[in-house]
């Protein structure tokens, strides 16, 4: 695994159900729910957002950011940063 997760409770969640009812700490609201990062370059990594009271999924990586309503499309996406990092190592 080239990345290391973590907030395990709500990684698991979002891959199976909504992840709308996380809640978020100030901090979180402010900056985002880390999920996963990765361990080539910890620039990458997958966070939960709160945007206008909805759930987002955020990868960012240097200094780009790119929002996903779905798991899946997001998972996608940094998945294939994931193979970019590793490529360059």
């Amino acid at each position: 695994m080239n990345y290391k997760i973590m907030n395990k409770q709500v990684f698991e969640q979002a891959q199976l159900r909504s992840v709308s009812d996380v809640p978020f700490t100030e901090e979180e609201l402010q900056n985002g729910m880390q999920l996963a990062v990765s361990k080539a370059d910890e620039t990458l990594a997958l966070y939960l957002v709160d945007v206008d009271g909805q759930k987002k999924f955020d990868v960012r990586w240097d200094d780009s950011s790119e929002l996903f309503n779905g798991w899946y499309s997001a998972w996608d996406n940094f998945s294939w940063c994931l193979d970019v990092v590793s490529q360059k190592k």
